[in-house]
């Protein structure tokens, strides 16, 4: 009966599934954002007055960088009651956290009213701002992959899981626009407390999802697993591993062209106003990124459209640079576009694909979760803070470290793609069924490795 209830989600159901996923996304990543523009522009002089420039901004993208880590636990937290308990009640439990963090650091009296208990509060509240979301794109990319399952193009419902990481960059980039002549100030305590606005729609469409058929079947076969955030890292630490070095790039780029690139304008001589219509004209490429991606991984491989998009933006990323640092303004609007289309637009549609066809329903929420948190360490958390530190204030003779970095990190993604299966005509419940056997303590199992392209007719048969 699951299993035929599976194969009459109609697309009504499966649209009204994205929009109540996605729209929780948005307002999440919205926050996000936020707190990423303002520890480009604000918290350095809000929150740590006493350190030189560079150092203050090397501290506050830190601040930022430790809602990464703070993800990781995240998505263990939320992955393991998603695949314990259920998709549903996790879902609603992170989006009230973020929210609720996010209007508190609104609130929040900067180092001149309470001196150290400031950037102490504020560190703080990024974590458990971090835990929140860290349920998120698990979350989101099991339900869509599940409830999508049958689906001829199910590469393009999945995709839709991170298209509210766009639309909530966007709001984020409009409201920077909009506030720019005060958000250094006291603007980016407003842009912070608008998100208590728009949580409210997003817990609403929370409370319409259910679970999915697939992970029903396997609650009433009693086949769920006790610890499945712990199992799923000694069961299929390769492809979580393998994952996040090739999301990382996409982490890399979205957090250097979209928050680092603010103090990079800023050092160059580019207003912050004209910063924010960049970014914001830039995250229409993002959108249009994951809308293409979906159908680009199902007509070609999700592999080739992956190498595709890590080389066209790292080439790019050269002549993006020089373009910053001459203030060509228009140009740099066309680059960041092109680079925030491919690097982070496409990578965004294809990284719920890759994840959610990696794992087996009963580890689905904590893998996807947990290997994209991972990626969001190794480029969202170390590349701003990194250039940051390497380039300064000083752009006009250090910009090159820019190119070097989306280089470097290009060259690990490319290694660790080679790795991954290509997992295009693979359907989930032979994923399940392929995968149903314990590996064993050297990560082989009854299927073989998990590097080996799995045979559909082969799973059937076990």
């Amino acid at each position: 009966m699951k299993e035929q209830a599976q194969d009459h989600v109609d697309t009504k159901t499966i649209f009204l599934l994205a929009f109540s996923a996605t729209s929780g996304v948005l307002v999440e990543f919205y926050d996000f954002f936020i707190f990423g523009y303002a520890a480009a522009s604000a918290f350095p002089h809000t929150f740590f007055p006493n350190l030189s420039p560079t150092a203050a901004l090397v501290v506050s993208y830190v601040t930022f960088g430790a809602g990464f880590p703070a993800r990781l636990l995240g998505a263990f937290l939320f992955g393991h009651f998603g695949d314990r308990l259920g998709r549903k009640s996790s879902f609603l439990l992170n989006i009230l956290i973020v929210g609720a963090t996010t209007i508190l650091v609104g609130l929040l009296p900067g180092y001149d009213t309470i001196g150290v208990a400031a950037p102490i509060l504020l560190i703080l509240l990024r974590v458990i701002q971090g835990i929140g979301l860290g349920g998120e794109f698990g979350g989101a990319s099991s339900l869509l992959a599940e409830f999508g399952a049958k689906r001829k193009h199910r590469a393009f419902w999945v995709s839709l899981a991170n298209i509210g990481i766009p639309g909530g960059a966007m709001a984020a980039s409009a409201v920077l626009y909009f506030l720019s002549d005060s958000f250094a100030t006291g603007g980016w305590r407003i842009a912070m407390l608008l998100s208590a606005v728009v949580v409210i729609p997003g817990l609403l469409a929370r409370s319409r999802l259910g679970d999915s058929p697939l992970f029903e079947t396997l609650k009433e076969k009693e086949e769920l697993s006790k610890m499945p955030s712990i199992d799923v890292m000694r069961q299929h630490w390769r492809p979580i591993v393998l994952l996040a070095l090739v999301c990382g790039f996409q982490q890399m780029d979205g957090y250097v062209s979209g928050t680092y690139a603010i103090s990079f304008m800023k050092s160059a001589g580019i207003p912050l106003a004209t910063t924010a219509v960049i970014i914001f004209v830039a995250r229409i490429g993002d959108v249009l990124g994951v809308l293409v991606s979906g159908p680009a991984a199902d007509f070609m491989k999700r592999k080739q459209v992956t190498f595709l998009a890590i080389a066209i933006t790292a080439a790019l990323s050269y002549p993006y640079t020089l373009a910053i640092l001459h203030k060509q303004v228009e140009l740099t609007l066309v680059l960041q576009f092109l680079i925030t289309l491919t690097g982070v637009g496409v990578l965004h549609g294809l990284a719920p694909i890759l994840t959610s066809e990696a794992f087996p329903t009963k580890y689905r929420y904590s893998g996807a979760g947990i290997s994209y948190s991972l990626s969001a360490i190794f480029g969202g958390m170390c590349a701003p803070p990194l250039l940051a530190g390497l380039i300064g204030e000083n752009v006009a003779e250090k910009w090159f470290y820019v190119p070097v970095v989306y280089g470097l990190y290009a060259l690990v993604a490319f290694v660790a793609l080679y790795f991954i299966p290509e997992s295009r005509d693979l359907a989930l419940d032979d994923l399940d069924a392929a995968r149903a056997s314990e590996p064993t303590s050297s990560g082989a199992t009854a299927a073989g490795t998990w590097a080996e392209p799995i045979n559909p007719a082969e799973a059937r048969s076990r």
